[in-house]
């Protein structure tokens, strides 16, 4: 049991913490009158390990099959950097609520939402769709030809989950475009601000 132990963003306390097994008293097999300390722990065929796990920070209880194949209740997905300006933010945080709990069309269109915002607030026209967005703010050189990939790639998984089509979204697409969506936050919000603290910092 030791080695059941799983690090998770604690769904009751909203905290990154480890996972570890909870611990109870049973009554002695040999009907002696004592208490002996076992884990909470059910073992099924198929080398499958249910057992009740309690975070470290608030000592609430989950439930974990193996070394977290499956969790419940649901860990909540870590939180966006909150460099990210709020609005895009609580987008691509919502992807990765949809992501964690199996809705990857839904992640993916929130991914998307949170990447077409983003154009808009960086300075591309509101009127245009998100190719065309992509697309002025690569022409203005406000993104790389990387990143104008890594956009076009979270938008046309974005419409895929967004339409009627027979293309299906995975969970390694819903995943993948998450990341992408993500990176590119960092790379257009975060990094610039990390750069502007270390400058402020050096005049002072």
């Amino acid at each position: 049991m030791a080695a059941l132990r799983v690090s998770i963003y604690c769904p009751w306390c909203k905290r990154h913490s480890s996972i570890t097994p909870a611990i109870t008293q049973v009554s002695d097999p040999y009907g002696y009158e004592r208490k002996i300390e076992a884990f909470c722990v059910w073992e099924r065929e198929h080398n499958e390990i249910w057992w009740i796990g309690v975070c470290s920070y608030c000592d609430k209880p989950v439930l974990v099959l193996n070394a977290g194949n499956e969790i419940y209740p649901h860990p909540l997905p870590s939180p966006s950097d909150e460099r990210i300006p709020e609005k895009i933010r609580k987008d691509l945080d919502e992807a990765k609520l949809c992501f964690s709990v199996k809705a990857y069309r839904a992640s993916a269109v929130m991914a998307r939402r949170a990447l077409q915002t983003a154009c808009i607030d960086k300075g591309a026209s509101k009127g245009k769709n998100l190719a065309e967005q992509i697309k002025e703010l690569a022409d203005k050189g406000m993104i790389t030809q990387d990143l104008k990939n890594w956009a076009d790639v979270v938008r046309f998984v974005g419409n895929d989950a967004a339409h009627p089509t027979e293309n299906e979204v995975s969970e390694d697409d819903a995943k993948d475009i998450i990341d992408l969506a993500e990176q590119f936050m960092h790379v257009i919000y975060v990094a610039p601000a990390i750069a502007n603290g270390r400058r402020k910092k050096r005049k002072k």
